[in-house]
């Protein structure tokens, strides 16, 4: 059985992004490339599902990984793409080929669906407190942090952290 693993880039305050604003990368207030590097490095050969809008960040098809878009839209197409209709559908479909980590990569609706299912957590979390509409979901009763690199990069500081579910 894979892990279920949800990925992102949030501030102390759980801020994925702001909706309403244009800033700097698709709606979220910071640029660290680092983050990136970091994002497709740990995704690497393995399925990463996200929804219709966080895929609309990308101008193609993330490289080297299975890239999975969840969206409501029947007509939606994604060249080089596997487009599907839920969360739960997605997992499904992943699971048939992955047996060591899937990969959830947002937005803010898929990781309020997929925190319940996930077993470990890859967050940069960047400093400070930022304004936006789109949150992480809650996860301080998540687990433990089991590993913790703070950087710096572009003014920002910032700690990648990996959180592994507790297990009752």
């Amino acid at each position: 059985m894979p892990l279920i693993s949800l990925i992102a880039i949030i501030s102390e305050n759980r801020i994925l992004a702001n909706s309403t604003k244009e800033q700097i990368n698709s709606g979220m207030p910071w640029n660290i490339p680092s983050d990136e590097l970091y994002f497709h490095e740990i995704t690497r050969r393995h399925p990463v599902i996200m929804g219709r809008k966080s895929y609309g960040a990308f101008t193609k098809p993330m490289p080297n990984c299975t890239n999975i878009i969840v969206t409501r839209n029947p007509d939606f197409q994604a060249f080089g793409c596997v487009v599907l209709h839920s969360l739960q559908e997605a997992i499904e479909w992943a699971k048939m080929s992955e047996t060591e980590e899937i990969f959830i990569a947002g937005g803010g609706e898929i990781y309020a669906q997929a925190i319940k299912f996930a077993h470990k957590l890859y967050l940069t979390i960047v400093e400070g407190d930022f304004v936006g509409d789109i949150y992480f979901p809650e996860f301080a009763n998540f687990g433990k942090v089991t590993k913790e690199n703070k950087m710096q990069e572009n003014g920002f500081q910032f700690n990648f952290v990996e959180i592994e579910k507790c297990v009752n």
